[in-house]
Formats: structure tokens, C-alpha cells, sequence
């Protein structure tokens, strides 16, 4: 992940590899100090040369890196490295660069005592050539010198690491390794624990209610930015910065639990300020839409989403949560959507389909695809329209299916996010009895969020399929096949939805409906695939809205599109279109800009 951001990237890329090959050679000067040359052998072999002109080659490497590091810091302000932009990050490259130097120094003079010159060491003959040759005491002096200034500097920096940022030199390996393999799932409310009544408490309250793995998390930061740099909700002014949530987290950590004994000493052993309300203000933890921009864009694999819901749990668990929540709450557990709707009018839509016969299916019946609409599907006109275009197609495909109608509950994905874990299970027990009362062979969903929770969720191995994947394999093999052509001089662009894109790799399909379709002028704005920005209205933003807000986030995304041209956004998200047909009308574009859903613009071309 260095590379998205190419020059960093580059310079870290150059230090880590320097870490890597260098290794060895402090390994090397530490053990011949203490008597014990274990890698003599190695290095006496042919092995030997091979490294120690690798060896030096690194070091001018490290040494450049080091330099083109301070000068970008020094020179260029980014916004990214506000609040962590501290003389540490100096000190610490200055460190390393002293390391390579006192090592450069010290095989220079060694090749001057021993007037050896076989071996090509661009790096120890650059510092042999400011040495006096004809001064063989001088020359022994800084031959011992260069070695004890780098074996304390040595022995210094890695006490020194774990006090700071830079102690992810340390810890970033196995944050990596042990990162999360799903992206989109949600952690349990306690690992190997699946009834949540077993559990005292749910979510997070105390630092210590943190698992081992956030922990980890917060001291492998490298304080980039990248993720704040990416976030939307900090983009439009919200109060969350995902790097400043860990910051914090971490520096609380540093003051529970002091390294420094004299620290203890005086009473600092324990931080008893709370986390929630405290440490970090009720409207951070509540601005995250769970988009997965911070996690897709950190170097070392860092967890925000999980943590973030962990906390809602709490506040949810304290009826800590926005009061707006506890209408929608209510009427997703009466009557398993947010809208308080009745069941009985779960599949009233489809009274609009006179031509179209959808088979409400019954408990025993048997189909090769269900179709979950969900509530938003169900209920709400403007999504209505999509669910149509999806069944329109599958009956133009010959398809067999059907839809759950009464039987069906809300999929619970933004119930979770919400941190309602408990009503969440409630849910996801309701719709497993109904799938295991029904023979089908695949799910597919209308809404991203609902796929992915269904998918990824759901305590069962369901082949779960979005529309857009489900009808891509349809143009495929020859099933479907636009045959109206798009006349208009309209400029199209895809707005990537986070929980098909980021959260499961969803890219291709969509753009490959959206190319089968004669005519259609496709544009890509600048924050596209995997980086993509947030419509803002994929979880909680639908029922709290954050008064800091400079802009929203759908009015900001409206601007992308403008910016590269494009006249109508795609999109294949209900969320993403209401959010984006309310940007569109509180801005002033009716007569500019259009937004249409992905399905309904290719039914319209069959």
C-alpha cells in the first residue's frame, strides 16, 4: 500500500528494505562485541562480499532517504501530518541516518588500516576518501569510535522506539499478519462468545474492554494521515480524524500504563478520565459511516470501523445514543424495518407489475434464486423503482425466482453498524429460520449493505450475490443483451457504493453492465474504485445528522462529477441514489444533472 501515495511510499519503502538487509550487519557488530562472532562463518564465505556490498549499497540508499524524508516534512506542510507533525519524527531519521554514517565510517577505516580494496563498497570508500591515509593511530581511533557510537546509538534507538510513533517499526509486521482476512465483516460483541446474554457488558467503555488486536493497532500508527486524508466525514468538517481517534487512544494508553517507574511513582499509573464523552466527543464516534476509506488506505493494516462500533454498542447498551435513534430502534423490532411499516405490505410493490408475475414464496417452497429486497426495497417508492427494474430483468431472462414478501425481515446491517447488537441477532435469527425453511440455490440482494451483511454476517455459507454481479454473468453468456442505443450526448460516471466496492471488490461488474450498453459516454471521476467517496448515507447518517457538518458529503461528490464533466451519476446503491437526487435538488441542478440507478438505466436499454 506504500505506493498510493508514490513518493512517501517510495522513501519507506527505500528505509524498510534498509531495515531489512541491514539487520544482519548490526547482528553482526552487536555479537563481535560481545565475543561471540556467530556470523563469522557466514561472513567469511562466499556469501560475505556479496552482502557487504549490498550492506553499503543500502546504507547510501537509507542515508538518501533519510534526507529526502526531513526535507518533504520541513518544506511541505501536508494537512495530513496536522496534530502529529511533532520534531520526533526528525530526531528519529537523524537517528537512523547517524546509524548508516558511524557504520560507513567504520569499514572505511578498516579498509584504510587494511589497504583491502577487493570488494566493491561504494558506501565505506566514499567515507575512506575524508579519512588521512598516512595517520594509522587517527585511523584506529575512528575505527573504534564509529563502532561504540553505532552500538549505542543502536542499543538507544531500540529503547527509544516503544516511547513514540515509531515503535510501529516494531510492531507493524504483526499488525500486518494478524490484520482482519473479511473485509466488511463486523467483530463479534466478544470473540468466542456467540450468545451475547453471557456477556456482562457489550462494546467498549474502559481502554481495557479493547481487544489485544486494537491494541496493537494503536501502537503501530505511523501517523501518516492517510486515513484522515481519506476519511470523508473528516473531509466535510465532521469532528472524526481517524488518525487523531488512534492518537488519542494510544497517548491514553501511554498515561494508564507509564513505562517510567518515576512516573508511577507519582501517582500517573492510572488515567481515570473516561474514553466516550471524555477522550473522545459522542459526535466522533457517531460521524463514521463505516465507508472503510481510513482502512483501505493504512500502510499497516490499522482497524478503525470495529473499534468505532464497539463504542456504539456501549452507548447504545447506556442509552448514551442520539434520541433520534430510539423511534427508528423501535419500529425495527416491531416490525423489522425502520419505517414501522406492516409486514402484511412488505411486497405491496409489486402490485404495479401487472405483466410480471412475482411469486411471493411460502415456507417449503422451493426456487432457483431469492431475491431480498429488504426495507428500503419494500418500502420506500423511490427505491421501489429499482426493485421493479430488477425483477423486470430477471423475467426478461427467464429466471426463476421469487421474493420472501411478509416473511422477509430487514437484513440488520445498519441496525449492527448502529450498535444494537442485540436487535441485530434478533433479525438475522428471524430471516435464518425463514432461508432454512426454503430450497434456493442463490441470494441476490438490491442493496450493497445488505449483500455484504447477508454474506458476511449471517452465521451460514449462502452463495450472495448484488444485482450488478447476478446480471453482469447474465450479459456473459448471451442471456441479456442491450439492444437500444443511448442518442443523447449525456456523460456518464460510476459512483463505486463502499459496501460493494471497498468492502467486497466489487468494481468490474457494474462497469461492464454499464459498457454493454450501445452508446453510453463513460467518464471516471478522481476518487473512483477502491477510493471512492462516501455518499454519506449508508448507516446511522439516515436518522442523525452531525451540526458540524461544513458540507455534505453527497453535495461534495455532486462537485466530483461536475468537475470531470459528467451530466449523470450511476450509481447501484438505493442509499447512494436518495442521497444523491437530494444533492442534486437542494443544489440547483434539476435541469444539469441527473442520477440514475444502475439497473434501471440498463432495463431501459433491453
Amino acid at each position: 500500500r506504500q505506493p498510493r501515495y508514490l513518493w512517501a511510499g517510495i522513501i519507506h519503502i527505500m528505509i524498510f528494505w534498509g531495515f531489512v538487509v541491514l539487520g544482519l550487519r548490526s547482528i553482526d557488530l552487536v555479537t563481535q562485541g560481545l565475543g561471540l562472532p556467530i556470523l563469522g562463518p557466514l561472513m567469511h564465505s562466499g556469501f560475505g562480499p556479496f552482502y557487504n556490498t549490498l550492506k553499503d549499497i543500502f546504507e547510501l540508499i537509507v542515508i538518501i532517504a533519510c534526507t529526502w524524508a526531513i526535507l518533504r516534512r520541513a518544506l511541505i506542510r501536508h494537512e495530513r501530518y496536522e496534530g502529529s507533525h511533532t520534531f520526533e519524527a526528525y530526531f528519529v531519521l537523524c537517528l537512523i541516518s547517524f546509524l548508516m554514517i558511524t557504520d560507513m565510517f567504520y569499514e572505511g577505516s578498516a579498509l584504510l588500516l587494511m589497504e583491502s580494496g577487493k570488494t566493491w563498497l561504494p558506501a565505506s570508500q566514499l567515507a575512506a576518501l575524508v579519512l588521512p591515509l598516512s595517520k594509522p593511530g587517527f585511523l584506529k581511533d575512528t575505527h573504534l569510535l564509529s563502532y561504540w557510537l553505532h552500538i549505542i546509538t543502536f542499543f538507544f534507538f531500540l529503547n527509544f522506539l516503544p516511547l513514540g510513533k515509531h515503535f510501529h517499526i516494531i510492531t507493524a509486521l504483526p499488525n500486518v499478519f494478524f490484520r482482519k482476512l473479511s473485509k466488511g465483516s463486523v467483530k463479534p460483541a466478544r470473540w468466542g462468545i456467540d450468545d451475547i446474554d453471557e456477556l456482562e457488558s457489550l462494546g467498549v467503555e474502559k481502554f481495557e474492554d479493547f481487544t489485544w488486536k486494537n491494541i496493537l493497532d494503536f501502537y503501530s500508527c505511523t501517523e501518516c494521515g492517510r486515513c484522515s486524508d481519506n476519511c470523508p466525514a473528516n473531509a466535510v468538517g465532521r469532528p472524526l480524524s481517524p488518525k487523531m481517534l488512534t492518537l488519542k487512544l494510544r497517548d491514553y494508553g501511554y498515561r494508564k500504563v507509564p513505562v517510567f517507574k518515576w512516573k508511577r511513582q507519582k501517582g500517573e499509573r492510572e488515567d481515570t478520565s473516561p474514553i466516550i464523552g471524555g477522550l473522545l466527543s459522542y459526535d466522533e464516534i457517531w460521524s463514521c459511516t463505516t465507508c472503510g476509506a481510513c482502512e483501505e488506505e493504512c500502510p499497516v493494516f490499522i482497524e478503525y470501523i470495529d473499534k468505532i462500533i464497539d463504542m456504539r454498542r456501549h452507548l447504545i447498551e447506556t442509552s448514551k445514543n442520539p434520541k433520534t435513534f430510539n423511534k427508528v430502534l423501535m419500529q425495527f423490532e416491531k416490525t423489522g424495518n425502520p419505517f414501522g411499516k406492516p409486514a402484511a405490505k412488505r411486497a405491496a410493490w409489486i402490485n404495479e407489475l401487472d405483466d410480471i408475475p412475482v411469486r411471493i414464496l411460502k415456507k417449503g417452497d422451493e426456487v432457483d434464486v431469492l431475491y431480498f429486497v429488504d426495507s428500503y426495497g419494500s418500502y420506500d417508492p423511490a427505491v421501489q423503482s429499482i426493485a421493479s427494474a430488477i425483477v423486470r430483468g430477471m423475467h426478461i431472462a427467464g429466471i426463476d425466482f421469487g421474493i420472501l414478501g411478509p416473511l422477509e425481515k430487514d437484513s440488520g446491517h445498519q441496525v449492527r453498524r448502529m450498535g444494537e447488537e442485540g436487535l441485530f441477532q434478533l433479525l438475522v435469527e428471524e430471516n435464518m429460520e425463514t432461508f432454512s425453511s426454503i430450497r434456493f440455490n442463490s441470494i441476490i440482494t438490491t442493496d450493497p449493505h445488505a449483500f455484504n451483511t447477508i454474506k458476511k454476517d449471517y452465521p451460514a455459507s449462502f452463495e450472495v450475490r448484488h444485482y450488478s454481479q447476478f446480471f453482469s454473468s447474465l450479459v456473459q453468456n448471451g442471456r441479456l443483451k442491450p439492444s437500444k442505443s443511448l442518442e443523447s450526448n449525456d456523460v456518464y460516471t460510476y459512483h463505486d457504493p463502499c459496501y460493494l466496492g471497498r468492502h467486497n471488490g466489487i468494481y468490474d461488474e457494474p462497469r461492464e453492465l454499464l459498457r454493454s450498453i450501445p452508446g453510453l459516454n463513460l467518464v471516471e471521476m478522481e476518487k473512483s474504485g477502491d477510493r471512492s467517496f462516501c455518499c454519506g448515507g449508508g448507516d446511522i447518517i439516515l436518522w442523525h445528522e452531525i451540526e458540524q457538518e461544513e458540507i455534505r458529503m453527497a453535495d461534495k461528490r455532486i462537485q466530483m462529477a461536475r468537475e470531470v464533466g459528467a451530466n449523470i451519476i450511476v450509481t447501484a446503491c438505493p442509499f447512494c441514489f436518495i442521497h444523491f437526487e437530494d444533492a442534486i435538488k437542494t443544489g440547483g441542478f434539476e435541469n444539469e444533472m441527473n442520477v440514475v440507478d444502475l439497473m434501471r438505466l440498463f432495463i431501459s436499454t433491453l
